[in-house]
C-alpha cells in the first residue's frame, strides 16, 4: 500500500502530522472534508489513502465518477462508525445501513410512499408549515436585527418531515416540542467518528445521553405509529378509499398489510395490535426519516438563499420565473389548487442541484472487503480491504476534470441538454443522493420542500447573508475563507455539514 497515492508516511504517526499540516490553513472549525480537500490536489488521478491510526482504520478516498459507478457494483456494507452511529440515531435496523437481504423487503414496503406521485400529494401540507416560516421571516424583518437562518430552517423542516411522515403538526417553529428537541439533541450528541479531537471523541456521557433520549424519543414515535394504525383498520373497516395525501407512515402500515396479506404476521397484527418485531423496525425507519429528512434539507436550502442572495443575475432569473408561473397568486393557493404547477419551475430546480453541487450536505461510505479494488483515472488499482471507502461529494463536485468553473454558481448548466456544451454535466460526477438502486429514498420529498420554500419565499423577501456584520459582533479578525466563501462548510451533527456560524442574516420584505 505504500507505493500507492498518499500522503507523506511517518511509522508512528501515519498520516496525522500531514493532516494536521493541511488542517492549519483551513478554519477550525471546517469539516474534515475541507481538509481532504486542501490536500487532493496532490493526487490528480482521483483516488488515494489516508491513515488516520488510531482514530479510524484507513480511508480509500475517492473523487471520481468511476469509482462511484465501481462500488455500485459490489454490496459494501457501510463501515462500523457509520453503522453505529446510525444505530444511535435510529435505535434499531434502518434503510441505509441494512445489509441488502433485509433492505429489499423494506425498500419495497416504502417506495410507494415516496414515489414523486405521492410526494407530489403532500404540497399542501408543506406549504401549511412554510407559511409559519413566511411568517416568522416577516418578524424577523420588522426587528431588523442579524439572526442565524439555521435556527428557523431546522424547526421549519422537523415540522414538514414530521407532518408528512407521521401526519401530525409539532408547530417546533413556534414552541418547544419534546419529539423535535429530542430529535436534535440526539443528533448533536452523536459521533460518526470523524472528531479528531479525543475529549470530545470519546466522551463517556455519550452512551449515557444517547440511550436516554433514545427511549423517549421511541416512545413518542410509537405513539403516533399506533394512532396511523388505528387509522388504517378503521379507513379498512369502513371500505374507505385511501386519499392520496395520506402520510408515510400511512402508506408504509398498509403496503405491509398488503404485502403480507395472507401471512401468519398480519392475522396476528389485525388481531393483537401491530406486530412487535415490525413497529421495532417501522419506528427505526421513522426516525431515519426525521434525522435525514430534516438536518441535509436545511443546509441546501440554506445555500441556495446563500447563494442567492450573492448572486444578483440568477436571484432576477428565478423571481422572473415564479412571476410568469404565479403571477400574482398568491403561491399556497396556488400550490393547494393545483401542486403541479410546481413542475414548472425548471430554473428553481437548477439553483437546488447546483447548491447541492457547491455544498454536498454529505457523503458516501462503504467497508471495503477483500477482492474489492477501485481503479482510478490512471488505471491503478487501489485494494480496499481493511479500509473505509469515502467518496467525498465535495471533492467529485468541484473536481474541474468534471465541472467547467466547479467553483462558480451557475444553475444554467443544469438546463443545458447538449452534452458537448462544456457546462453540460458529467453523468455520475453529481451524487447528493447517490446513485443506483439504494440512493436516497427521500429525493424527491427533499427537493419538492426546497422548491416551495423556494417559491413562497424568493420574491416576498430580501434574505440577505451577513457575514461581515457577525464578525464584528463577534470581533472575529481571523479571515475564514474556504473555496472563496465565508459560508463555508462545518460539522453540525448528524454527520451533515452546515453552513458557517448558521448563515448570519438580514431579512427585508420586498415592496414589489
Amino acid at each position: 500500500m505504500r507505493s500507492q497515492p498518499m500522503p507523506k508516511h511517518n511509522f508512528l504517526t501515519g498520516h496525522l502530522l500531514e493532516m494536521k499540516r493541511y488542517m492549519d490553513t483551513v478554519p477550525s472549525d471546517s469539516t474534515i472534508n475541507t481538509t481532504i480537500a486542501a490536500m487532493a490536489h496532490e493526487f490528480p488521478g482521483g483516488v488515494f489513502y489516508i491513515d488516520l491510526w488510531p482514530f479510524t482504520k484507513p480511508l480509500l478516498i475517492s473523487t471520481t465518477p468511476s469509482s462511484g459507478y465501481q462500488l455500485q457494483q459490489h454490496a459494501l456494507d457501510k463501515p462500523k462508525e457509520i453503522s453505529d452511529a446510525f444505530w444511535h440515531l435510529t435505535g434499531g435496523p434502518n434503510l441505509f445501513t441494512m445489509p441488502e437481504t433485509p433492505w429489499k423487503p423494506w425498500r419495497t414496503i416504502l417506495n410507494p410512499a415516496f414515489s414523486p406521485a405521492h410526494i407530489l400529494t403532500l404540497s399542501k401540507t408543506i406549504a401549511t408549515e412554510m407559511q409559519v416560516f413566511c411568517e416568522i421571516l416577516e418578524e424577523k424583518a420588522h426587528r431588523g436585527s442579524i439572526f442565524q437562518l439555521e435556527d428557523l430552517t431546522l424547526k421549519l423542516t422537523v415540522d414538514v418531515i414530521v407532518a408528512v411522515a407521521l401526519n401530525t403538526r409539532l408547530h417546533y417553529q413556534q414552541k418547544e416540542n419534546a419529539l423535535a428537541s429530542s430529535l436534535r439533541t440526539l443528533i448533536e450528541w452523536t459521533s460518526f467518528g470523524d472528531d479528531l479531537n479525543p475529549f470530545t471523541r470519546y466522551n463517556p456521557l455519550r452512551p449515557l445521553v444517547q440511550f436516554y433520549l433514545s427511549r423517549k424519543l421511541n416512545n413518542l414515535i410509537e405513539v403516533e405509529i399506533d394512532r396511523q394504525y388505528s387509522e388504517l383498520l378503521e379507513d379498512q373497516s369502513l371500505s374507505k378509499e385511501t386519499t392520496n395525501s395520506k402520510s408515510i407512515m400511512y402508506l408504509t402500515l398498509q403496503n405491509y398489510l398488503n404485502e403480507t396479506k395472507k401471512s401468519k404476521e398480519t392475522q396476528r397484527s389485525t388481531s393483537k395490535g401491530l406486530d412487535r418485531n415490525f413497529k421495532n423496525v417501522a419506528a427505526a425507519q421513522i426516525r431515519l426519516f426525521l434525522v435525514a429528512g430534516h438536518d441535509t434539507t436545511s443546509s441546501t436550502l440554506l445555500y441556495c438563499y446563500y447563494l442567492l442572495g450573492t448572486s444578483p443575475d440568477a436571484m432576477r432569473k428565478i423571481r422572473e420565473e415564479h412571476e410568469n408561473v404565479f403571477g400574482s397568486t398568491d403561491v399556497y393557493n396556488a400550490i393547494s389548487q393545483d401542486a403541479t404547477c410546481l413542475n414548472r419551475l425548471p430554473y428553481t430546480s437548477a439553483v437546488i442541484k447546483e447548491a447541492g453541487r457547491l455544498f454536498p450536505a454529505a457523503s458516501a461510505m462503504r467497508g471495503g472487503v477483500p477482492g474489492v479494488s477501485i481503479t482510478d483515472d490512471d488505471g491503478r488499482e487501489f485494494p480496499s480491504d481493511g479500509c473505509s471507502i469515502w467518496v467525498i461529494h465535495l471533492l467529485l463536485h468541484r473536481n474541474p476534470k468534471y465541472w467547467k468553473d466547479p467553483h462558480a454558481f451557475i444553475p444554467e448548466r443544469w438546463l443545458i441538454e447538449d452534452p458537448k456544451d462544456p457546462l453540460h454535466p458529467v453523468k455520475g460526477a453529481w451524487r447528493p443522493f447517490e446513485f443506483g438502486p439504494r440512493n436516497c429514498i427521500g429525493q424527491s420529498l427533499a427537493t419538492l420542500e426546497m422548491r416551495i420554500a423556494l417559491a413562497m419565499t424568493i420574491r416576498k423577501f430580501d434574505i440577505k447573508p451577513a457575514y461581515d456584520e457577525w464578525d464584528k459582533i463577534h470581533k472575529n479578525t481571523r479571515k475564514k475563507i474556504v473555496f472563496g466563501t465565508r459560508a463555508y462548510q462545518v460539522q453540525g451533527g448528524g454527520g451533515g455539514a452546515h453552513p458557517s456560524a448558521g448563515l448570519p442574516c438580514e431579512v427585508f420584505v420586498r415592496n414589489g
